[in-house]
């Protein structure tokens, strides 16, 4: 591993790559065959779920709140619950994809996990309504649970870096990766008033590791 130098930036050994997140429901391959109608009913589904949830809502109303036939609905997935999961996948793919490339290998390691925790901010989105939705739905729940132990796996890998590089104290990877990824969950399921708890989280966790 390369050694940290004086103004503690290096260049970090990857986190876990891309491809080691859990497989997507609806692979690139498949999406890219889709035409463009599909992929803007999915973009439609994802906005209506986080907004509104989706426990409460028939195939019917779903085809009426999109504009788009139960036909289209169903060729993109054989059933109602097997479609929730596939848009919240897709969702979920997006946002982490988009939390790696956050991360500069150039930043301290503390930046580093800074930026890919801003990276996920579109988890924010989320209203109370889905998140209820998603603890009431096994499968749902599990999904979440699988991207979540990713996320889990991203952060641990940083902390232990910045453990080794010296820029953070002997502290044990893997808590500190369950209170911030555990943290970050939480704040997308309850109503907080603070208008970003994101960053205070970060903030009081990584100043309590430092070296």
């Amino acid at each position: 591993m390369t050694e940290g130098i004086a103004d503690g930036r290096r260049l970090h050994r990857p986190a876990p790559a891309p491809e080691a997140m859990p497989r997507p429901l609806l692979s690139q391959r498949a999406e890219e065959r889709l035409g463009p109608r599909h992929r803007q009913v999915l973009d439609q589904l994802e906005q209506l779920f986080l907004e509104e949830g989706f426990a409460g809502i028939s195939v019917r109303e779903l085809a009426a709140n999109v504009g788009c036939s139960r036909r289209t609905l169903y060729e993109l997935a054989p059933s109602k619950d097997e479609l929730v999961l596939v848009v919240l996948d897709r969702f979920l793919h997006r946002v982490g994809r988009t939390a790696l490339d956050a991360i500069d290998r150039e930043q301290s390691h503390a930046d580093c996990i800074r930026s890919y925790f801003r990276g996920g901010v579109e988890l924010q989105r989320l209203s109370q309504t889905f998140a209820e939705d998603l603890a009431d739905d096994p499968a749902a729940r599990r999904l979440l649970d699988r991207h979540f132990r990713y996320v889990m796996a991203v952060t641990e890998e940083l902390v232990a870096e910045g453990v080794a590089a010296g820029e953070f104290r002997q502290v044990s990877p893997a808590i500190v990766a369950g209170v911030l990824a555990g943290s970050g969950l939480y704040f997308n399921q309850v109503e907080i008033t603070h208008p970003d708890p994101t960053d205070e989280m970060l903030d009081l966790v990584i100043r309590s590791i430092l070296a």
